[in-house]
């Protein structure tokens, strides 16, 4: 109700003003109302591919603010139509990565998506990515809802400086 209360406010305040961003705003502020809180979503960046790969991994810190335990179940973006949830573990003193149906954010919990750990692995590749762009990844939960978040593009290939004498 308290909701409610300040967009019918917020809204006859722009419409008075004459405001030309209203519509945009009131958009913005409506999706924010609407979007679920049970977990935060921080830290989210994706790799670029090496040339001539249709495979790479994106990052990101999930925090689950509730006292319920979420399933992120699965994963969708425009860059592809298949993604999944991967962990490496250490089995027999060998690094390997093996697909996980889902990741368990316990109440109270953060998990952290990084390499050599989870993360979220976008197959099928067709478009390159580029270092600074933008895209987006939406997280499907059991019973906390969807979460989207921004995907910073981040180069896989740190840039050496030369040093010339």
């Amino acid at each position: 109700m308290k909701r409610l209360f300040v967009l019918v406010i917020l809204s006859s305040v722009m419409a008075s003003a004459g405001s030309l961003m209203a519509p945009k705003l009131m958009a913005q502020v409506i999706d924010e109302q609407m979007q679920p809180t049970s977990l935060k979503i921080s830290g989210a960046y994706i790799r670029t591919m090496p040339p001539g790969q249709k495979v790479t991994a994106a990052f990101l810190t999930v925090s689950n603010v509730e006292e319920s335990d979420c399933q992120i179940l699965s994963a969708t973006s425009p860059l592809t139509n298949r993604i999944e949830f991967h962990q490496h573990q250490h089995v027999d003193g060998l690094m390997r990565m093996r697909q996980m149906k889902s990741v368990l954010i316990a109440a109270g919990e953060t998990v952290v998506f990084k390499p050599g750990a989870f993360h979220i692995m976008f197959f099928n590749m067709d478009n390159m990515l580029m270092d600074g762009d933008k895209t987006e990844v939406t997280l499907q939960t059991d019973q906390c809802g969807d979460y989207s978040a921004e995907l910073e593009v981040r180069s896989l290939v740190k840039p050496t400086i030369m040093d010339h004498h």
